[in-house]
């Protein structure tokens, strides 16, 4: 086997056939990084003239002119095969060292189990074992099996299926899911695509997912119309008319149940049952109340309706990819993102689309999670938790590797 740079077609081409491919891996993906201070390159893993791998290298100078280089989702090669795996790790070793490469990471797309909602294992991959010793033994050092989001890319994704009608999906989804989508609707959210996005605009809705607005106008201008931009948009005329509504309806409620108090209309334990529920109206009655003074002040200050969410996608092959999500905390209530990406999924579904993947969840299924709220807001759409084997390193030149990090030890 040997290790040699290749065009963008060639590259793209033998990604798109690849059980391990993702759009991280593509010269698109690489273009765009390149815009935004990385340097890509392409390899091919050869065998004769038949090429048996390939891999985008994203480049990072270090001192005297050494190299980082991270594989994003990568490499791609045939990851059931030891022989494989210890040849490609010689020659990457062995051309890497003389293009002045310190080290390269890796974070290739192999499953280590699939899980069900709760995090249950559904299913494992009985290579895998086989899988990390071979990785060992080449030369890879592994970075651990994280359950959060250390990782460059995170090492648990939550993917739901969506090639069957959306009727079918709908009914799939968690209770509270379908009930978010409903109180969505009633109060006036709709949702639509931009297809010349303003990411000036789109930026303050995602700006604590660590990147800036350059990254989607970026991405945009690599994947061209397979980046989509979706709005969640509130009409403030149709949110007071619907918050008065509830707010009458349950006012009515209240009205009654106080009657059969105030009346003796029960004894015992029915009476009590009485005094749980008006109770209850109470609270309800409170936070209608609370809705339509905000519905109120939303249709004065914003009579032709106001972004209230925002969600950015990739196609990708046969699969859709969440990008990022935002939403106006200010009106957390209107569930907005809950809409558009159901608004996505029945867009897409029983289509040449199979998958929707809806980016990282933690790996930590318990109710002490602190990500256990991200957990249930993706897994009440019904799908599966795709848990894979995480980061390598493999070192390249281990003296100046050793050397780089006591200078960068000094500085700190």
């Amino acid at each position: 086997m040997k290790l040699v740079k290749i065009d963008e077609k060639t590259f793209d081409d033998f990604v798109a056939t690849c059980p391990y491919s993702s759009y991280f891996q593509t010269s698109s993906y690489g273009f765009m990084m390149s815009k935004l201070g990385l340097k890509d390159e392409y390899y091919g893993f050869k065998k004769g003239n038949q090429l048996v791998g390939v891999t985008l290298i994203l480049i990072k100078n270090s001192f005297m002119s050494f190299k980082y280089g991270y594989c994003p989702r990568g490499i791609i090669i045939d990851f059931t095969q030891e022989a494989e795996i210890k040849e490609a790790a010689k020659v990457l070793k062995s051309t890497l060292f003389k293009e002045r490469f310190l080290l390269i990471k890796i974070d290739p797309l192999v499953v280590a189990t699939i899980r069900d909602k709760k995090g249950n294992i559904a299913s494992q991959n009985t290579d895998f074992n086989n899988f990390m010793n071979w990785m060992g033994s080449a030369g890879f050092s592994h970075c651990g099996f994280n359950l959060y989001f250390e990782s460059v890319k995170p090492r648990f994704e939550f993917e739901m299926p969506i090639d069957m009608p959306a009727t079918t999906l709908f009914k799939n989804l968690s209770k509270q899911v379908r009930n978010k989508l409903r109180k969505a609707t009633k109060y006036g959210v709709t949702v639509y695509k931009d297809s010349n996005p303003d990411f000036q605009k789109i930026f303050p809705f995602v700006k604590d997912k660590g990147l800036n607005y350059k990254y989607y106008e970026e991405m945009k201008q690599a994947f061209g119309d397979d980046f989509e931009v979706f709005y969640a948009k509130l009409n403030t005329r149709i949110y007071v008319e619907n918050s008065k509504r509830l707010y009458e309806k349950e006012l009515e409620i209240n009205h009654y149940l106080t009657n059969i108090i105030q009346s003796h209309g029960y004894k015992g334990k029915k009476v009590n049952k009485v005094l749980s529920k008006k109770l209850e109206s109470d609270k309800l009655l409170n936070i209608f109340k609370n809705y339509m003074v905000a519905a109120t002040a939303l249709l004065r200050d914003h009579p032709d309706g106001l972004i209230v969410g925002v969600t950015l996608t990739l196609k990708y092959l046969d699969k859709i990819y969440l990008i990022s999500e935002g939403y106006d905390k200010n009106n957390a209530n209107l569930a907005a993102n809950y809409l558009t990406k159901w608004k996505i999924i029945e867009k897409y579904a029983d289509s040449e689309y199979k998958i929707f993947n809806m980016n990282g969840v933690s790996g930590k299924f318990t109710k002490e999670s602190p990500y256990r709220g991200l957990n249930e807001m993706k897994t009440g759409y019904n799908g599966r938790i795709i848990e894979y084997a995480g980061e390598f390193n493999l070192i390249i030149n281990q003296p100046m590797y050793s050397l780089s990090k006591g200078i960068n030890l000094n500085k700190k």
